[in-house]
């Protein structure tokens, strides 16, 4: 998802001060981070005192707000050819379900074909899983006004957990 938001910001020519969240060092769990985006989870932007945390925002708000003289623009304009062409791929690529594709495929190499993921990937994600949610346990209690913040992001995180340990439900989403 950041990708996407840096792949927009570098097509259009924006200058941005870029502050890189370390995912392995759960950077996105700090509560400094919390506060920007409840959900932790990146990309986010803020700008004119604005806070957008979703990647397609992100996106399209670059395109109307930063759309002056010599910034090209990345979407072409509704009604043009190449509009609903634009907006399907959008929909496309937002509809991948990269944590299943890369957990999954890690958790998983024998559904991948010719992989050269190391046996020890899987036991080390389970373990920075299993950290994780230990540690947002930990950071509901020391921060109370972000406690449903943490605790609701503990629940996604073991329900993902539990989607990419599902043969089935991967095999599908390969298949697609």
């Amino acid at each position: 998802n950041s990708q996407k938001v840096r792949l927009a910001i570098a097509e259009k020519g924006l200058r941005c001060e870029e502050y890189d969240v370390s995912l392995p060092l759960s950077e996105h769990n700090e509560p400094w981070f919390m506060h920007l985006n409840p959900t932790g989870e990146v990309p986010v932007l803020v700008h004119g005192g604005r806070v957008i945390c979703d990647p397609t925002q992100i996106v399209d708000y670059l395109e109307q707000n930063l759309s002056e003289e010599g910034i090209p623009k990345l979407i072409p304009e509704e009604g043009s050819t190449y509009y609903h062409r634009v907006q399907h791929y959008r929909e496309l690529l937002d509809s991948l379900q990269m944590d299943a594709y890369t957990h999954g495929c890690i958790l998983h190499p024998e559904i991948t074909v010719d992989s050269h993921i190391p046996a020890y990937a899987a036991t080390c994600i389970r373990t920075q899983i299993g950290n994780t949610q230990t540690e947002l346990k930990k950071l509901a209690e020391q921060n109370p006004e972000l406690k449903d913040a943490y605790l609701a992001k503990q629940r996604r995180l073991k329900s993902k957990l539990f989607d990419h340990d599902n043969m089935k439900y991967l095999k599908k989403l390969l298949d697609e």
